[in-house]
């Protein structure tokens, strides 16, 4: 397993592409996003590789859409409150009404050759599942969570069926205290990871493994 950390740097790179522009304005475009699909074709990721995971902020830059136009599925971790399930239905419209279709009007205008387009590319990218996640616990409630998350939980469930994985992404103690520390709950040996904790992530990450292969 290899892992690249991210850092701050890459806000300059996002300025630079959005400020550069060179020949045609479609393919200096379509070229700016699809970077990171040639160059997972360059270091031949498809041969070394079983999964290559993008971990993007919820937002549209340039550089999250490189990693949208390499990527076959999109997973959305979202905190049920009604902000953020709100900004489930808009960020889903954007992937697939903007971004892709971006794309394909991108690389029909600027006449992008067959041999030209990174191997990597993927046209039309499918959402793996939604996550609710750092749900909050109440004791003495019959779900088990606070009455906001319950009655969230329950209307992304409405609205997005079966998209919704089954497994609930609980605000457990063990969970930022493991990404604080740098680590996986897996491998994080503190008293607070409990196996609560390494089970809820397992279950978590099956789901969207299995969803991801299908």
């Amino acid at each position: 397993m290899d892992f690249v950390s991210a850092q701050f740097e890459l806000d300059d790179t996002e300025i630079d592409l959005a400020s550069t522009q060179y020949g045609n304005a479609n393919l200096s475009d379509w070229q700016k996003r699809t970077l990171l699909a040639d160059w997972l074709d360059q270091i031949k990721a498809d041969t070394r590789y079983d999964y290559v995971v993008f971990d993007c902020p919820p937002a549209t830059k340039i550089m999250s859409q490189n990693a949208l136009a390499a990527s076959d599925c999109y997973v959305v971790p979202v905190i049920p409150d009604d902000l953020s399930s709100r900004g489930v239905t808009h960020f889903r419209h954007l992937v697939q009404d903007k971004i892709d279709s971006k794309l394909a009007y991108l690389k029909a205008n600027a006449h992008v050759s067959e041999k030209d387009i990174p191997k990597s590319f993927v046209p039309t990218t499918r959402l793996a599942g939604i996550v609710p996640f750092l749900v909050k616990s109440a004791g003495r409630a019959y779900s088990g969570y606070t009455n906001i998350h319950t009655e969230q939980i329950a209307a992304l469930r409405r609205r997005w069926k079966g998209d919704v994985i089954k497994t609930v992404g609980k605000n457990l103690t063990g969970v930022p205290e493991s990404v604080n520390a740098g680590w996986p709950v897996w491998n994080w040996g503190e008293r607070n990871v409990t196996q609560a904790v390494k089970d809820m992530m397992t279950s978590i990450c099956q789901e969207l493994k299995t969803r991801i292969d299908k």
